[in-house]
């Protein structure tokens, strides 16, 4: 029996890095994996999963092993309800980060739009909202819309893990020796699909820059 430790970092870390090189791990045999209520979606196809009593996640917790070789598993069975999906992110932890613009941009969304993520995430008034869903409810929802659309977070990530495009957003710094445009569209794009993203400095894209790579991926 494989006794996984506890995760408690970020969920972009734990969808691209830590269940796939788990997965990878286990090779077959028994094992257990903890991390957070109702993350069990992610590890049931090879482990047994228990919950931690965490609530929030640990910011700069990642594995060691950040490019080392893993296992991903395409998640999601494609419920094809809406083809757009945003991901208007409003965790407090990372405010500075998070898109003020929803108002000018929900009056050039296409039609077929739903809000995903919890509910501390932000509801847009023109979308339908989706938030709040199970885990695995979320990744169908996600993996048979067309494109994921949001400023860069775990909830990206999950749509890429899901082989669902994305439409992201972010800063050009470089963390572990690469920008968040290259994580995107190469270090955590296990399945091939297809990025937009924007690179704007302040985190706030002009709303027609978001609509036009829409489009393009539409």
């Amino acid at each position: 029996m494989i006794l996984f430790p506890p995760w408690y970092g970020e969920l972009g870390w734990e969808v691209m890095v830590w269940a796939p090189r788990c997965r990878l791990q286990a090779d077959g045999r028994a094992c257990t994996v903890t991390s957070f209520v109702g993350m069990d979606a992610l590890y049931g196809d090879f482990a047994t999963f228990c919950s931690h009593d965490r609530v929030s996640r640990n910011d700069g917790e990642f594995p060691v092993a950040y490019r080392s070789p893993t296992l991903h598993k395409r998640y999601g069975n494609p419920n094809k309800r809406c083809s757009v999906l945003i991901h208007a992110r409003g965790i407090t932890r990372k405010r500075h980060y998070n898109y003020t613009r929803w108002a000018e941009l929900s009056r050039d969304l296409p039609e077929s739009c739903a809000v995903i993520g919890s509910k501390d995430d932000a509801a847009i008034a023109t979308c339908e909202d989706l938030r709040g869903l199970p885990l695995q409810d979320l990744m169908d929802i996600i993996a048979g819309a067309r494109v994921v659309v949001g400023v860069s977070s775990g909830v990206m990530h999950l749509a890429a893990a899901c082989g669902t495009d994305v439409v992201a957003w972010g800063y050009s710094k470089t963390h572990f020796g690469e920008t968040l445009e290259k994580r995107y569209k190469e270090t955590w794009n296990p399945h091939g699909v297809r990025v937009e993203w924007i690179t704007a400095e302040d985190w706030q894209p002009e709303p027609r820059r978001i609509t036009k790579a829409i489009e393009r991926m539409l």
